[in-house]
């Protein structure tokens, strides 16, 4: 059982690790400063890193950790890459200095724009599916229900809840036109948001577009 325990305690204590063993071992404190400074990694990783690779009696050197690190977040500040995020809904991290936040923020607010207006589309259309899987449960009840086959003093419960089942179908179908003028509404919005968003980031993103 003792065995058995630690075993556990050492694998949740790999799932926990910011770096692996190897990671460790291999010593390329610029390359992975760089990995994590380029996908928005705080340079405070550092510390984890090193407690990760004290375990395994191995001492990373902080200041090659930080010059990779500092290539990274020049990777990662990128007008480009701002938008990117942004447009997939992605957080962004904070990560970026004053001489590049400036530019990043200004990208990742179009880009994040762009995921507004196409997600506002998308939760309108999951609706509607919600709705017509609803309307198809409540069909197969009704058609599945004989409420002549129960017992007499179950008969009013049983027409009831057929009656609010109707109830349900047809708010449903009400719904569902609301929402599907709603949703050409909102494709009309995304299209214009497309169209200013596009000519906006062409104009402020280097290599936009090419």
């Amino acid at each position: 059982m003792a065995m058995a325990g630690g075993a556990l305690l050492a694998l949740a204590l790999a799932g926990c690790e910011t770096v692996s063993k190897e990671q460790c071992q291999a010593g390329d404190w610029v390359a992975l400063g760089r990995a994590d400074g380029s996908v928005g990694h705080p340079a405070a990783r550092i510390e984890n890193i090193m407690k990760d690779c004290g375990r395994h009696g191995i001492t990373p050197d902080p200041q090659a950790y930080y010059a990779g690190w500092q290539e990274g977040v020049q990777i990662y500040c990128t007008p480009m890459n701002g938008y990117n995020l942004g447009r997939n809904g992605t957080t962004k991290s904070n990560i970026c200095p004053p001489a590049l936040v400036g530019p990043f923020d200004y990208a990742y607010q179009l880009g994040f724009r762009l995921w507004s207006a196409r997600n506002e589309v998308q939760q309108l259309e999951g609706r509607v599916r919600s709705l017509e899987s609803q309307i198809d449960r409540d069909r197969f009840t009704l058609n599945t229900t004989d409420c002549n086959g129960v017992r007499p003093e179950d008969r009013d419960n049983c027409r009831n809840t057929r009656e609010r089942t109707r109830d349900r179908i047809e708010d449903a179908r009400f719904e569902i036109q609301d929402l599907r003028w709603r949703i050409m509404q909102k494709q009309q919005e995304l299209q214009a948001t497309e169209i200013a968003v596009n000519a906006e980031a062409a104009r402020v993103i280097p290599g936009y577009g090419r």
